[in-house]
């Protein structure tokens, strides 16, 4: 009986020390990473998550190791808290990888797999509370974790694309599985600091890199679209009609010079300035162009305009492509077109803009006018993706064309 009592009392020491040095570990790690994030230069959505996560697991930890150094009653508020701080853990966690996976039509998903986390959150806290249901206390936690797991190979990605999550979901799931076994083996901290650093290097890394390379693909796209924007034939078109309207109408020539060198200023400032700028900015460019091609020798068209939403911000040259589209190669083209409609609004938490015209639709074109036309709206279309995370999408029907550009409103 002896014999068995010290044989437990050294385990229970050993344990106790085991876990003071994974808790410290763990606080380490935590801190460490905590750092090193807060370093990024890109702080994206997503990245703050992962913060949260950070955080949540360094209070955890933090409370964790206070437990074993005040009274009786404050240890079990301490320990009530470290519960509940570790249960918010997955929650964050689901977040930031659905943050990661945000596409248009599965923001239900986002709202399912949070909801449920956060169910399991509330219970873990409820058996916390109780502290006499220890065993169903791991339960919950290790279901935390496997709903997790679930999760990722719902989202329908590779393994190769989560395997840092997968890797380091075995950490907190085995935790939980051996509290169950010894409730004295507490090592839930330090595997959730485990799976923090697996998901960093292994997920984390990879996304701040695919940052990188989208800055070097926009440099790339901004010198396409400089040199794109820069239309000789338009130049000297406006020049042209410029000069031929000096001999019908003297008062309008100077109007017509001080709009086509204010149109040719807000190219190049929109094309070497700011990666985003306000609606107005670019609506008033929009309107530059339109006075600058109705002064050419084209037939005569309208532009209608109800602008619902105006207080957001959107790459330069995004919406005068589309209307140089629909003026040149709608309207343009057709002998029956004459109106251009540019319209915007919110939508299901995105900002909507969309140009119409009645032009040509899906008659034939010559094979230039396609080529130029789809190097226009795929520059837009990358700009968008890179800068916002916006979509661009182009409807040709019988009655014409409707450009559509949708903004996350949270972007």
């Amino acid at each position: 009986m002896q014999e068995n009592y010290i044989g437990q009392t050294n385990i229970a020491l050993v344990l106790k020390y085991v876990n003071l040095t994974v808790i410290l570990v763990g606080i380490l790690i935590a801190a460490l990473l905590l750092v090193v994030v807060v370093q990024f230069r890109t702080h994206r959505v997503q990245t703050g998550f992962f913060l949260y996560s950070i955080c949540v697991v360094l209070a955890g930890l933090s409370l964790q190791l206070a437990e074993r150094y005040v009274d009786q009653d404050m240890e079990n508020a301490a320990f009530i808290c470290t519960r509940i701080m570790y249960s918010m853990a997955a929650p964050c966690f689901c977040l930031y990888f659905m943050e990661t996976e945000h596409h248009e039509g599965e923001e239900w998903d986002r709202k399912f797999w949070t909801c449920i986390q956060f169910l399991m959150a509330v219970l873990v806290g409820a058996f916390a509370v109780f502290g006499r249901y220890h065993y169903m206390l791991q339960i919950v936690t290790l279901g935390q974790y496997i709903i997790l797991l679930i999760m990722l190979f719902f989202s329908g990605k590779s393994i190769r694309a989560i395997i840092g999550f997968v890797l380091g979901l075995i950490f907190p799931i085995a935790a939980a599985v051996i509290a169950m076994i010894n409730p004295d083996a507490d090592f839930l901290g330090f595997s959730l600091s485990m799976l923090l650093l697996s998901v960093f290097f292994l997920y984390q890394l990879d996304t701040e890199r695919e940052v990188l390379q989208s800055k070097a693909e926009l440099s790339e796209k901004r010198v396409a679209l400089l040199m794109e924007q820069i239309h000789p034939h338009f130049i000297y078109n406006s020049l042209q009609q410029i000069a031929i309207l000096s001999d019908e109408d003297a008062k309008a020539v100077k109007p017509a010079i001080q709009n086509f060198s204010g149109y040719l200023r807000r190219k190049f400032q929109a094309l070497t300035g700011a990666s985003m700028i306000p609606f107005t900015e670019e609506m008033e460019h929009v309107d530059m162009y339109i006075e600058l091609a109705q002064i050419l020798p084209s037939r005569h068209f309208e532009v209608e305009k109800d602008l619902q939403v105006m207080d957001f911000t959107l790459p330069p040259l995004t919406l005068q492509p589309l209307v140089e589209n629909a003026i040149q190669y709608g309207i343009g083209m057709s002998e029956e077109g004459e109106k251009i409609r540019i319209e915007t609004f919110r939508e299901k938490g995105y900002i909507v803009i969309a140009v119409h015209d009645d032009g040509h639709g899906k008659k034939t074109q010559l094979q230039t006018q396609k080529s130029y036309k789809s190097v226009g709206t795929e520059n837009v279309r990358t700009r968008l993706s890179l800068l916002c995370h916006g979509e661009l999408k182009i409807d040709k029907g019988e009655e014409g064309t409707t450009a559509t550009i949708r903004i996350p409103e949270e972007k």
